[in-house]
């Protein structure tokens, strides 16, 4: 079943624990009136119409959930049979859009209920253009976008003098994929957008610019943090290349073996380089959603799930919090390999 499914009491969802002893965001929380209107049971979608069976529900998936991140314990330790552990839940493409959305209004509604706030991290360009549905007239009154915290996963760094004039352009217009179709369109006041600075003179200084923000937020208890005091977000977004990179985070790359840092620069080819969340920091995550569309992207789905199947240190491989879950969200183009290989899915109809 999908996140949908499983997002029905607090108590079975991984949100961010509060820092404890410190107050969050340094302010008394009031009940808004979506949250006094929310039922502990079940999501109410617009129109008054409870959550059920619907067309967002998976055609296949892997694990059937009793509850949010827990997957049914298997019964032996084989290594074999560990690769059917992983949650794939495939869609049409329209349904995935539906359900990715509908799941994240209830993520974001417990988390804001049990502690004020919902930090969400999302890939720039690869997961920007699942998230249309939640301002969609039918969704977007359904979120209380106040109390969303909204953070980048990849960044590009601004910077030489061919660059000079967008050094000084506002987060705006550096990302106008995003706010074009997202963030503009969000009901005021929006979202509290996290910022870097773009007046920068070296790959690491802008990176090490942007860790300084994240920690000083962990410090100030404005953002949650593992127990090993790394960030640790509500849900992150990513999306994937047909190349199998998730984000910034190149196949092979050194940057996967990262421990310590929790924002590095990458640079692949000819592209300007990027800074990126590094994986101990991704893997802090509450919750990680992999949304990938479309048949280009087939065999980086294969490769990335499949064990044994790409010989490469691949990122979503690295991708495994121990303290969160993952979630892949597949419309069938993209999971079409995996059904050539009679993956253990469960068919299921609407």
């Amino acid at each position: 079943m999908a996140l949908s499914s499983v997002f029905l009491t607090s108590s079975s969802l991984l949100c961010a624990p509060q820092t404890p002893n410190r107050p969050l965001l340094g302010a008394q929380r009031p009940h808004s009136a979506l949250s006094q209107t929310m039922s502990s049971s079940m999501m109410m979608l617009p129109h008054g119409q409870a959550r059920g069976k619907s067309q967002s529900q998976p055609l296949k998936s892997t694990n059937r959930r009793s509850s949010f991140g827990k997957v049914k314990a298997m019964a032996t330790p084989d290594p074999e049979a560990r690769r059917y552990r992983k949650n794939v839940e495939v869609f049409s493409r329209e349904h995935l859009v539906d359900s990715l959305a509908r799941d994240i209004i209830r993520l974001s509604q417990i988390c804001i209920e049990e502690r004020g706030s919902f930090s969400f991290a999302i890939a720039d360009t690869t997961s920007v253009q699942f998230l249309s549905k939640l301002v969609s007239s039918e969704m977007i009154t359904s979120i209380d976008w106040a109390r969303w915290k909204f953070f980048w996963v990849e960044e590009e760094v601004v910077m030489g003098g061919y660059d000079l004039k967008r050094r000084f352009l506002p987060n705006e217009l550096l990302h106008p994929l995003v706010y074009n179709e997202f963030l503009n369109k969000v009901r005021k006041p929006g979202p509290y957008v996290v910022s870097i600075d773009y007046e920068l003179i070296a790959k690491q200084e802008a990176a090490d610019r942007y860790e300084a923000i994240l920690r000083n937020m962990v410090v100030e208890g404005k953002l949650a943090s593992s127990s090993i005091g790394f960030p640790k977000f509500d849900l992150m977004l990513l999306g994937m290349e047909a190349d199998a990179r998730v984000g910034s985070l190149i196949p092979d790359h050194p940057v996967l073996n990262e421990r310590e840092r929790w924002v590095t620069h990458v640079q692949y080819k000819d592209e300007k380089p990027r800074l990126t969340l590094t994986p101990p920091v991704i893997n802090s995550s509450s919750n990680i959603a992999m949304v990938v569309s479309g048949l280009g992207y087939a065999n980086a789905v294969y490769s990335s799930l499949m064990d044994g199947a790409d010989n490469r240190l691949l990122p979503a491989k690295v991708i495994s919090p121990e303290e969160g879950n993952v979630f892949w969200y597949l419309d069938k183009d993209a999971a079409s390999r995996i059904f050539k290989e009679e993956l253990h899915i469960d068919q299921r109809r609407f």
